[in-house]
């Protein structure tokens, strides 16, 4: 191929591949046949065969609807099945009425309902008031402590994403400038310039300059250049028949931990010991247990 013919090949549009028909245009979810039958075979009879094959498959299912089955088993039945009227009238035996009581609890059994609810069988750090603190006078550090906390002098609510627009706004006319800015961009019609234009003489004759001609050359590889390696390979023999030493046998023995539920497990964690409970706090903790007065009321 001379260069002439390498750049008329070139300055031709390339095409699309959408516009080309491989076939018959098709409009699917209608009954319409790829191809148009025939005459003969519009008048031809059809076969035993043929009349046995467009028979529709037989429903052997005795219910009427099975949405529900298709819905919620995946279109087995259920194993649930309404009893008969025999079974409802039948009278029940000595095994079934063992069966049906209910497992009784050990004798030793004491039940403990809220520890097991809410705290994983725990005893819980909310105790009952004992009788002492219900009596207990008041103090006006617990005074001051259950107090409300207080919105800011300046505090300011969340203003409301909807606004009643103000009769002025209603009342004014839009600016030259505003109304410039509110037309819709003017976009001229295409195309502006045909896919393919003549090419000059000039360059039907040009010649390629050198440094044109190493530059179309493709890249080569590299020497010593080797391909990626199959990801899957044949093993040898000597793998094969290889034994491991005591060592690699040592090392593909796994790691046995315990569990953190061992080893985290406490069940006194929520409790508080006596110690704590008579100790009295220092000047300096009852100095920094003072709420911060930043607020003005």
């Amino acid at each position: 191929m001379t260069v002439k013919e390498r750049i008329e090949t070139l300055a031709k549009p390339k095409l699309s591949r959408s516009t080309l028909s491989f076939g018959p245009s098709l409009s699917w979810g209608n009954q319409q046949p790829m191809w148009e039958l025939s005459k003969a075979a519009k008048a031809a009879e059809p076969t035993e065969r043929i009349l046995m094959l467009s028979q529709p498959k037989r429903n052997f299912s005795t219910q009427e609807d099975l949405r529900p089955q298709w819905e919620y088993s995946c279109g087995r039945q259920s194993p649930i099945i309404q009893p008969t009227s025999a079974a409802r009238v039948a009278n029940k035996t000595e095994r079934i009425d063992a069966l049906a009581q209910p497992k009784t609890h050990h004798r030793l059994y004491t039940e403990n309902r809220p520890m097991y609810e809410f705290s994983c069988g725990r005893s819980s750090p909310v105790e009952a008031p004992a009788k002492g603190a219900k009596a207990a006078g008041e103090r006006e550090r617990t005074n001051q402590l259950a107090k409300a906390k207080r919105v800011h002098s300046e505090f300011q609510a969340s203003r409301e994403v909807q606004t009643v627009p103000s009769e002025a706004a209603k009342n004014t006319r839009p600016t030259e400038r505003l109304e410039q800015l509110a037309e819709a961009k003017r976009r001229p019609e295409g195309p502006f310039r045909e896919p393919e234009w003549p090419v000059a003489r000039r360059a039907l004759k040009a010649n390629s300059t050198e440094r044109t001609r190493e530059l179309s050359r493709p890249k080569g590889l590299v020497e010593g250049f080797q391909g990626n390696r199959h990801v899957q390979w044949h093993v040898t023999k000597s793998a094969k028949q290889a034994v491991a030493t005591r060592r690699v046998e040592e090392l593909s023995v796994p790691i046995q931990r315990e569990s953190m539920d061992h080893v985290q497990f406490n069940p006194d964690v929520f409790k508080v010991s006596e110690s704590a409970k008579k100790a009295k706090c220092s000047a300096r903790t009852e100095e920094l247990a003072q709420p911060i007065s930043l607020f003005r009321y």
